[in-house]
This record gives C-alpha cells, structure tokens and sequence, in this order.
C-alpha cells in the first residue's frame, strides 16, 4: 500500500524536478513525432490493408479500375433537352476530360448511342449520343430526348425518367498513391468548373467519394478551428464562474495542455493519423483531465478556505484523491482500450490513444498539478462562513435523501425501466452518407440526387466465369440477365443496372434487323465474342469496356445503382446475391467496392460494441472488487454504474437514434468517465464510515468532498460536450446529445440514487 502522506510529501520536495522535467519530456516527444503527423479521409482508413474486406477493395480496383467517382447533378424545370442547357453539359464533360486524376467522364452527351445507318441497315454505327447541338431542329431535339428517356443504359443513370435532371460522371485513374489531398484537390477543380460554367436556369449538385473526402476533411477542421474552441471557451468561463480564481483556469488547463501534446507524439509515434474520429482526441482529453484536476484543485481549495497551509492543503488534497483518481484513471483506461479489439481501425486508434491518455493525465493530476500549488502558493483568503453555509446545505440535503430513500429508489427504478424499453428499437448503420445531417450541403446534394434520379450508392457485383474468356460463354451472359432481373425485383430501391449484357442484346437485335424478339442473349459463344470486339473498336479512345471486365475475361462487372439504405439492408443484398448464384447457377459471385466497407462497418461495428461493453464492465467489476473488496460496496454501486449506459441505449431507440461510430465512444465515455462518480463517492465514503461515523454524517462528509467537484466536472463536461449538438456531422451531434444526457444522468444517480441506495441498505442492515 502507498504511503500516501510520504508521496505527498515528496512531491512537495521534488517539485522543482517535477515541473521541469515532466513537461519537457513530453515536449520533446511530440517535438520528434511531429514530422508524421497527418490527416485521413479516403475510406482506406476504416479497415486494416491485410483484411478480407480491404482486399476484396483492392481486388476490385486492380481488376476493373477505381470506382472512385464524382457525379455533377443539374436539374432544370423546364427539361435538360435545351440547347443552351445541353450545350453546357457537353462544355463541363469536355473540361472534365482535361482534369487531372480523371480516367474517364460520362455525360449524356458523349454517351456511345449504338444504331443502325438510316441508309444502310446492315452497317451499326457506335457514336457521341449528341455532336453538334446547335445545329439540330426542334424535332430532332424531341427524338433524342425521348431516346434517351427510354434507353436502359442511361435511365436512371445520366438523366431521369422526367427528362428534367441529368448527371455527368467523373470516374478517377486509380492509384494507390492518391491521398486524402488529391480527392479534395479534385473536387474543388470539380467545383470550379461548375461555378465558370453555371447558368442561371440550372440547379447544380455534386456527390461522390471526393465530395465525401472533402466533407470529412471540413468535419475534422471544425474540431480545430470551431468545437475545440469553443469548448476550451465554455471551461475557462466556466472554472472561472465557479472558483473565482485564475489558478483554477491555469493548472486545469495546463494538464490538459501537456496530456494533448503527449497523446498527440505518441499518436504520430505510432503511425496514426488524423480523421473524423482520432482527430476528436483533443476534446476527449479535455474530460479526462479536467475531472481528476477538479477534483485535486476542489479538496485543496476547501482546505485552504478552512485555513489550513498550502503545503497541508496539498497533501490533504492527495490523501483523499489518490486511490479515487487512480481507479477512475484505470476503469477509464478500460474503457478505451477495450476499443482496440475492434477492427475498424479509427476505432482501435482512438481506443489506444485515449487509454494512454487516461494515465498520463493521471500522473499530471496527482503529481504535476501539486507540484505546481507548492511552487505558485496560490493565494485563498479562509472563508468560515462560506463553509458553514455549505454544510448547512449538505446537511438538509442529505436528511432529504435519507427521508425519502424508498421513494427515490423506486421512482429511479421506474425511469430506468422504461428508458430501456426503448432498446428494442434501436438500429445500427453506418452508412457514410447518413454521418451527415440533413442540413449539410454533402447530404442536401445526395438527396437532391435520389430524388431526382435516384442512384447515389454503386453496387459492384463481380460474376466469376472460372475459367479464362469465360465471359462469353451464353450461360453466364444469360445468368446475368436472369440476375438482373431477379434483383431489381427483389430490391425496389435498385433505379438502374449496368452490365455487359445490356450491350450483347443490342447489337444481337440490330443484327437481326432490329427485330424485337432478337433482343436477347444469343446462344453462341462466337456471336458475343464478335459483338463484344465491334463495340470496342468502334468506341473513342478512354470510352471502352476495360472497366467492365477483367484482362483474361474471366470475371464480369455487374454496377446497380441504388438509393441510400441502410447497413442491414445492405448486408441482406449482400447475402441475397451470394446465395442467388449458389442456388441457380454454376458461377459464383461477390459483391465488392466502396459501398460494402460501409456494410461491413455495421458488422465489426455491433461486434465492437457488444465485446467492448462485456469486457469493460468486466474489468471494472473485477477493479471495484479489489478496491473496496466488500459485497456492500459492490452492490451499492451496480445500478449507479450501469444506469446511464443502460439509459443512453434505450434512448437511442427512443430518439430513433442510428448506432453508429459516435455511439461506440458515448458508451465508453459512460463506462470510462460516468463511473468515475461513483468511484470518488464510494472511496470518500468508506473513509468516512471507517471514522465511525453515522450514516447521515458519512453522507455529508462524502458529498462535500466529493459532490461538489462531481458537480463541476459534470457542468463543464456537459456544456462542453453539448457544442457538438450543432454540427453537421451526425456523428459529433449523436455524440454531444447522448454524452451531455447520460454524463447529466450519471450525475444525478451518483448524487441522489447512490446515497439512497445507501440509506436503503444501511437501515435494513441495523433491522
């Protein structure tokens, strides 16, 4: 056991040391780490590169090219099928193609329209859908639009059913050294264009993995530039409301200053960079640090307002919060870590960086912090009467929670029960689109498209011939279609399908004079062979079907363009199409792209959680145990512990609320940082017990010791947290409204529950 006065002590001598040497040592950490930092947007970074789903990624690309894409929407009331409009669209696909990172573009204008010679039958023509605009009659106009309007290829796809909207897509080279920084050099090129070539008539919108790339990047800024501040705003004014004392700004603020710059060198250390979740750290930290500093500074300020030294107040102050914050610190610890078993990767970081953190402000709190004190000698005029009037409070407080402790209980166990009742209804999703609120331009482009002409969410099933050429084998192209049909049937949500067969079909009926019932997938093998090479020799350079098949012929693409869903309804077309190839075909099937790392998020996404809660609540069980190593102690503090998280899931169903990453880390906030009430209450209570004093008396000794600063640290948490209700970000928003009801929560069950609970149990115990 620690000789706690003696540590006290030789903080107090060493403290010179201590203030140097500790804050230079982290400085030069985050000074040599500081090189590798960076930032992270592309969806590489949500699963490791060695991963089933990562390599089935870069499978796909290697195979078939980036499906990286940006899709510029327009959209006129009066049609797209104006010459001014479509004149427009023909300039903005023309600029496009000169972009850098683009392979190729696809407009209505450029679209490869397959037709007969109106002069000679025999010979198929492979051509712009539309050259010299100008120059076409009002009825020639009107042919073209109703072609295009009725055209299973780009229906759905470069213009809508409606004839009103259209869509010009940006498809990019693939590499494996594009960064973060190149998709959102891309979309403001994008973007530029758009603005150089705006008319006025034209509603303009644009969606796609630069455009969120670029949306992640301005979440993560708004953690630095608008939410960090404000929350250090919010503390300062706060600790400055509630102390009166500069020194309550300064120290706080200094260990939370040191336990950043630390966790930040070691991150970097460690090879993380920043993105939407890591790059919350700082705002994390800020909680973890100023809890236990509260505390420290709280006991030491009450001490010395009752007139005792600096150096007592100080040694008091760690006498009562060394064991309290150092179990705070490790269930803290716990909780985090037990996000490094998750698989997706933002996750695992930010758990390892935050259980470092949890220690580090801990050894700041309890060693730096005193330090500091003995050097400054802050000055704390003894106010008597302030004290006395405290107690008076503490006092009627407790005989009113020991009054009515039955009814406190009971009343509690009924808004326990029916808040979890809502957890029948919650949902987990990921869905990248949906980490956006409804009032950010990333999600108001995405709707503008769906609506309009639906399709914003690509789906990339890849059909294994097994054998080289395979493709042109008439079962698989017949599989295909048989496919197709089946899953636009089965899935209503699916407004369009691209595949090889489409292609096959056209010119089997073209070649047949046009006749309808030749709209078909020939039987032989040779004939598709020969449509296949017609097509592609007849097709301008950078418009060919290299992307729809791989080099050997062997595996086929297959894109359905589909509307926003959600993560289980994505995994339910996932095992849908496996299972469709195994019962009625001989080939088989995978779906692949950027679309299922979302859906595979889900998955890893309700593992996380499940084992992360599990774990965690075991470890503190076992920490509670060792700590208090009493069965009264351990039952007291079961439903304290548990309530909030317990709360904040039931109403996450009750708020129809998406499970989603944001959710993850309110759950190990709860876990880590609610329960650190409980903790400090429970410890101060046993040392006050142990004087033999009598249950009120234990009650208000605890809560002045400790009710106090639980009090603080919740206030300035809450606000804090709360800025976050108005970002865009879903993610940040779910988070700030979850934390600030279930840190509010904790509270009051700490500062009402936990002393009736005890009051219950202490008076049936003397019966």
């Amino acid at each position: 056991m620690i000789d706690k006065t003696r540590f006290a002590q030789n903080i107090i001598k060493y403290r010179w040391k201590i203030v140097i040497i500790l804050p230079l040592l982290i400085i030069l950490l985050f000074t040599l780490n500081l090189k590798k930092a960076g930032v992270e947007t592309d969806f590489k970074i949500w699963f490791d590169e060695d991963s089933q789903v990562m390599q089935n990624f870069e499978h796909f690309k290697e195979t078939f090219g980036s499906n990286d894409r940006l899709m510029i929407a327009l959209r006129s009331e009066e049609g797209i099928f104006k010459k001014d409009i479509l004149k427009n669209i023909q300039k903005i696909t023309e600029e496009l193609w000169q972009t850098k990172f683009v392979a190729r573009v696809d407009s209505i204008t450029n679209f490869q329209y397959v037709h007969t010679n109106k002069e000679d039958k025999d010979e198929i023509i492979v051509e712009n859908f539309l050259t010299n605009i100008d120059a076409l009659s009002n009825e020639e106009l009107k042919q073209k639009e109703q072609i295009a309007k009725n055209d299973i290829q780009i229906k759905n796809l470069l213009i809508s059913e409606d004839g009103k909207s259209a869509v010009i897509v940006a498809s990019m080279v693939y590499s494996k050294y594009l960064k973060s920084n190149d998709y959102i050099t891309f979309y403001n090129s994008i973007n530029q264009i758009i603005e150089k070539n705006k008319l006025k008539s034209v509603e303009y919108h644009n969606i796609g993995v630069p455009a969120y790339t670029n949306a992640f990047m301005e979440a993560i800024n708004s953690n630095a530039k608008i939410f960090f501040p404000i929350i250090l705003l919010t503390i300062i004014s706060l600790l400055l409301i509630i102390f009166r004392n500069i020194w309550s700004i300064l120290l706080p603020l200094t260990v939370v200053i040191l336990t950043i710059l630390f966790v930040a060198g070691f991150t970097f250390g460690l090879g993380y960079k920043l993105n939407t979740i890591t790059s919350m750290f700082p705002i994390f930290i800020i909680a973890i640090a100023i809890a236990d500093s509260i505390h420290i500074f709280w006991v030491w300020k009450y001490k010395r307002e009752e007139g005792f030294s600096n150096n007592e107040s100080i040694i008091c102050s760690i006498e009562k919060n060394f064991m309290p914050a150092l179990i705070t610190s490790l269930t803290t610890f716990i909780g985090f870590i037990s996000l490094g078993i998750s698989k997706i990767i933002p996750l695992q970081a930010f758990g390892i960086l935050l259980a470092s953190a949890a220690l580090m402000a801990f050894i700041l709190s309890i060693i730096f912090l005193p330090a500091i004190l003995s050097i400054v000698n802050p000055k704390v005029k003894p106010k008597e009467q302030k004290m006395i009037n405290l107690k008076i409070f503490i006092s009627k407080y407790t005989k009113f929670i020991v009054k009515n402790d039955k009814a406190i209980v009971i009343s509690s166990l009924v808004f326990i029960i029916f808040c979890i009742v809502g957890i029948k209804d919650i949902s987990i999703d990921t869905e990248f689109a949906k980490q956006f609120s409804k009032d950010s331009q990333i999600r108001k482009s995405s709707d503008f498209v769906e609506k309009n002409i639906g399709g914003t969410i690509s789906i990339e099933i890849i059909i294994d011939s097994k054998e080289k050429l395979g493709i042109t084998n008439p079962k698989l192209m017949q599989a295909v279609e048989d496919f197709n049909k089946a899953f636009m049937h089965k899935f209503k949500k699916i407004r369009h399908i691209n595949s090889l067969t489409q292609i096959v079909k056209k010119y089997h009926k073209l070649m047949n004079a046009g006749k309808d019932e030749f709209y078909k997938i020939p039987d032989s093998k040779e004939l598709i062979s020969q449509y296949m090479l017609l097509y592609s020799l007849s097709l301008p350079r950078g418009m060919g079907i290299n992307d729809m098949m791989d080099v050997e012929n062997r595996f086929l693409r297959v894109t359905a363009m589909m509307n926003i869903v959600s993560e289980t309804e994505k995994m339910q077309i996932y095992d849908w199409t496996k299972n469709w190839w195994k019962q009625n075909s001989e080939f088989t099937a995978t779906i692949e792209g950027i679309t299922m790392i979302s859906g595979h998020m889900k998955v890893q996404l309700t593992d996380t959680i499940i084992k992360s809660i599990f774990l965690s609540l075991i470890f503190v069980t076992i920490i509670f145990w060792v700590t208090f190593k009493s069965k009264f102690f351990m039952l007291i503090s079961t439903l304290p512990n548990i309530a909030p998280l317990l709360i904040s899931i039931g109403l996450t169903g009750w708020l129809n609320i998406n499970l989603d990453l944001g959710m993850a880390i309110v759950f190990v906030i709860i876990i880590g940082i609610a329960i650190d009430d409980t903790v400090h209450f429970l410890s101060k209570y046993k040392v006050a017990i142990q004087k033999t004093k009598s249950l009120s008396e234990s009650i208000e000794e605890t809560l002045l010791f400790s009710g106090i600063a639980i009090i603080i640290t919740t206030i300035v948490l809450v606000l804090g947290f709360g800025t976050f209700l108005f970002s865009n970000f879903t993610v940040y928003s779910n988070f700030g409204l979850l934390s600030s009801i279930s840190l509010s929560l904790a509270m009051i069950f700490d500062l009402m529950l936990l002393p009736a609970i005890i009051s219950l149990v202490e008076k049936n115990r003397i019966k």
